[in-house]
């Protein structure tokens, strides 16, 4: 899925992606595009029926970059602290000796 939101072709600035899963999938989808610990994912909490969580794109003040966000109220939904640097995963081994 990263390699096609990297595609030109398909990710365009009014391009919308609707993933219906279960809880689990979309936390381990999270976990894994986001690059958290293992640590943090067992810390998440499967939204409630119904429940959405919104990945936005953000645009570099370049315009030459983009990267994508949880939205505030999707990190609270699934109980998932907001990203350091470039992800839980980062932020730990960036502070190994």
């Amino acid at each position: 899925m990263f390699r096609d939101f990297s595609n030109e072709q398909i990710s365009r600035d009014d391009l919308n992606v609707v993933i219906i899963t279960h809880g689990l999938t979309l936390r381990l989808m999270v976990m894994r595009w986001f690059q958290y610990s293992i640590a943090d994912f067992e810390n998440t909490f499967n939204p409630p029926n119904g429940g959405y969580v919104v990945m936005e794109r953000i645009q570099g003040e370049s315009g030459l970059e983009s990267w994508y966000e949880l939205t505030k109220e999707s990190l609270e939904l699934i109980n998932l602290k907001p990203q350091r640097q470039f992800g839980s995963l980062w932020h730990l081994l960036s502070e190994l000796p």
